[in-house]
């Protein structure tokens, strides 16, 4: 079993080393800028519709919908909150 596991990490730091000398890592860094961004966002719109009754959660796909999407993908989970 700590065999497999020895494996599993060395196998994710290889990973992690290949998609540092790629452009991928600066993609995925973008992600990541993005996603803490918007749970800024996601806290200040919710501060300021507090009084309207409109807030967003913030979890994993709040924060993979405002990371791959920016600025849209935050306006569209307000819209879809005012839709449902």
């Amino acid at each position: 079993m700590d065999f497999i596991l020895w494996l599993m990490v060395i196998a994710c730091v290889a990973f992690l080393v290949c998609l540092v000398y790629t452009k991928q890592f600066k993609w995925l860094l973008g992600v990541i800028r993005n996603m803490a961004f918007g749970i800024v966002g996601i806290l200040g719109l919710n501060m300021l519709l507090a009084g309207v009754g409109i807030s967003v959660g913030i979890n994993l796909v709040t924060t993979l919908i405002v990371g791959l999407l920016g600025i849209p993908g935050l306006l569209l989970l307000y819209a879809t909150r005012l839709l449902i």
